[in-house]
Formats: C-alpha cells, sequence, structure tokens
C-alpha cells in the first residue's frame, strides 16, 4: 500500500498517529504493486497486461511458424492478439488491485477495531485512586 492509502485511511477513520506510522514503516503490501529499483510503482493492471499480451503474442508466432504461415499474416494475428490480451491483462490486473487493496484495508480496519477494544478495555480496567 502506497503512503497515499494511508493519507486517505487518516481522513476517513480517526487513526492513532503512533499506529499510522507503524503501519507506514511495516506494512507494504507485496502484492498489490512492485517497487523497482528507481523506488516508483507499478501497478498490477500494467503488469499483468505486458505479461498476457507478450505471452498471447509470442504463442501466436510459435503456432504461425508450426503451421508455416505467411510472415505478414503471423504479424497481423500478433499484432492483434497483442492488443486484444493487454486490454484484457490491463482490466484483470486493475481488478486482483483492487480486490488486493481492500483486503489490506479491511485487515488493518479489523487490526484498529482490535486495538481500539483493547485500549477501551484497559481504560475501563484502570481502577479509580479514591
Amino acid at each position: 500500500m502506497s503512503s497515499q492509502d494511508f493519507k486517505d485511511w487518516e481522513s476517513a477513520l480517526p487513526i492513532d498517529p503512533l499506529i499510522l506510522q507503524h503501519l507506514q514503516k511495516k506494512n507494504k503490501h507485496p502484492a498489490a504493486s512492485h517497487d523497482d529499483p528507481i523506488g516508483k510503482q507499478r501497478k498490477l493492471g500494467v503488469l499483468y497486461a505486458a505479461c498476457l499480451g507478450i505471452s498471447a503474442m509470442i504463442i501466436v508466432i510459435v503456432l504461425g511458424i508450426i503451421r508455416c504461415s505467411d510472415v505478414d499474416t503471423v504479424l497481423v494475428n500478433s499484432s492483434r492478439t497483442i492488443l486484444v490480451y493487454c486490454v484484457i491483462g490491463f482490466f484483470a490486473g486493475k481488478i486482483a488491485e483492487m480486490c488486493i487493496n481492500e483486503s489490506a484495508k479491511s485487515m488493518i480496519r479489523k487490526m484498529l477495531q482490535r486495538i481500539d477494544l483493547k485500549q477501551n478495555t484497559m481504560a475501563n480496567d484502570v481502577p479509580d485512586d479514591n
């Protein structure tokens, strides 16, 4: 999860700043995005699009070679295939990313509810000095 996601959480839920800092440092969800060496994040939609598109293109080219098809036909078919499967992969990746983000947010909500419940019970268990 990016720091922007945590800023959205900060406005949506009453979160203790110490807990928020702890979550920002420790809980980066590795499946939601991929950190490249430069430090930028690639989203799952782009990764899925690239993987599906290139895989589909390679399969079409290999099938064209096996069938001894004309080079022009193979290249046109592979170009169409890469475009179609890139679009499919992009939307599949976006859906996967939304599912992962929602799962991470619900886990954080549950964790914060448990922490809040513990704080409330601890505050109620403190004996009066009188």
